[in-house]
Parts: C-alpha cells; structure tokens; sequence
C-alpha cells in the first residue's frame, strides 16, 4: 500500500516536473526566436518631410535605419531643392532596425522660364496666364487707379519684374492691381470652404490669406474645413487686407478657436 503511494507520488512530481520543463523550453525558444528576428525591437520612423537631405541621412542613421534616395520629377516650391518631399514608410510606421527608408526628394535644378506680360491685364486673366506659364500667385496689393483690378506692376520677392526677366518655374508672383479708387472691400463668407479654394476666393474678392490655424490633428490639410475666420463675413476691410482663418475635418460641434 505504502509502495503504491510512493510510486503515485512519484508520478505526480514527474508530470509537474515535464509541465515546467515544456513550459521554460517553450519560453526559452521565444525568447530565442525574439532576439533572431528582432520583434521585440521596433523603430517608429519619424517625420522628415521638408529636411534637407543631410539632415535627414544623420536623422536616419542615428536611429539605425538606411535610407534610398529618390529624384522627383516635379519640383515642389513648397520644399527647398534637395527636400524631402514624402517617404515611405509614412512618419509612424513601427520598422526593423536596418529597414531601408524610401525619400522622395525635390529636384536640385529647376528650369527658369521667361515672365509673361501682365501689364493693363484684369486679375483674373493674369491669374490664368501665370497659372498656364507655370507661375503661381502670390499677395495682392491695391493702388490708387481708376482701372480696378487691373495689374499695374508685378514683383518677385519684393523685386519689380521688368520685360524680358525669366523667374524659376512655379515662383510666386505679387501684383499690384488698380483698385477703381475704391478703398474697402465686404469680407465674404468663408464657412465651410477647403482650404484647397481659400486662397482664390480670398483673392477674387481682392483679400489675402493671413493666418491659418489648424485643429483636431488634421491629416488631410487642402480638404480641411474653415469653421471661423477674422475679420468677420460682412465686414468691411481695407483691399489686400489679410483675413485669418480656422480650420478642422468637420465644421460639425465646433463652437470655438
């Protein structure tokens, strides 16, 4: 009876033994497995749109990740030459050590091209020759002149252009227009504009863009809504004026700045 309980015992330590056993092989290979393929070591990739390359390839390399360069075929004006324009992985991204990074950067040259003559043109037919010859416009401003909006003179970075100048493709254009000797101007309605088409609507109604606030984390910024903006709708402001605005996704609930 005695040798029976010895032997049942016995048997019980070796299951509860062979348990523990299966259990620390089983969490040794785990382990092992963790540390081969590095799953228990992520990188989160960071922003590094609008980095020049340098600092991006130091940014990349002081995390442990490689990078490949990629040439756009389209410069943007809004990034410097050289820039990061957009990378894949997207900013966030949980990579591997050693991961390769994929940036698209903006073209070093950039084509000049010759001004076209925008001289006693109405705004909106300067604004679709700069558009068709790869320029862009920029603020406007308003002088005494009978003609209203009609473009007397044009700038470059504060510099007047003068027949013949050639500019770098998508530059920003001011142009002092005639303002029919008329000083103000009603701020129209902007609620519930995109961003995307506040800027022409700004300058159609002889108004600037000021400042922009962004809220709610916005990831989609041309499709983002403006919910308020200062000097208020109806309004009456000086031309060229600069009207501030505040967007978000949704104009919905949104009760303040």
């Amino acid at each position: 009876m005695n040798h029976n309980k010895i032997n049942y015992k016995l048997f019980i330590i070796l299951i509860v033994i062979s348990i523990f056993l299966v259990f620390a092989c089983f969490n040794l290979m785990q382990f092992a497995f963790k540390k081969y393929t590095k799953h228990d070591h992520v990188i989160y990739v960071p922003s590094l749109s609008g980095l020049d390359l340098g600092a991006c390839q130091d940014t990349l390399l002081s995390i442990g990740l490689n990078w490949v360069v990629l040439d756009s075929t389209a410069y943007n004006p809004n990034y410097i030459r050289g820039g990061v324009i957009m990378h894949s992985p997207k900013p966030g991204s949980a990579v591997k050590p050693g991961r390769k990074v994929y940036l698209t950067i903006n073209p070093l040259k950039v084509d000049y091209i010759k001004f076209p003559n925008l001289k006693d043109k109405s705004f909106r037919q300067a604004m679709a020759i700069l558009e068709n010859t790869a320029f862009r416009v920029g603020d406007l401003f308003y002088l005494d002149d009978f003609a209203r909006n009609v473009v007397k003179f044009s700038y470059y970075n504060n510099i007047r252009i003068n027949a013949g100048d050639s500019f770098p493709k998508f530059s920003l254009i001011d142009l002092h227009l005639g303002n029919g000797f008329e000083q103000t101007v009603e701020v129209p309605d902007l609620t519930g504009l995109i961003y995307g088409n506040l800027k022409q609507k700004l300058n159609n109604n002889s108004l600037n863009i000021g400042s922009c606030y962004f809220i709610n984390n916005i990831t989609d910024t041309l499709n983002a809504v403006v919910y308020d903006f200062k000097p208020s709708h109806q309004e009456y402001v000086t031309l060229g004026s600069r009207v501030s605005v505040w967007l978000t996704d949704s104009i919905v609930g949104t009760n303040s700045k």
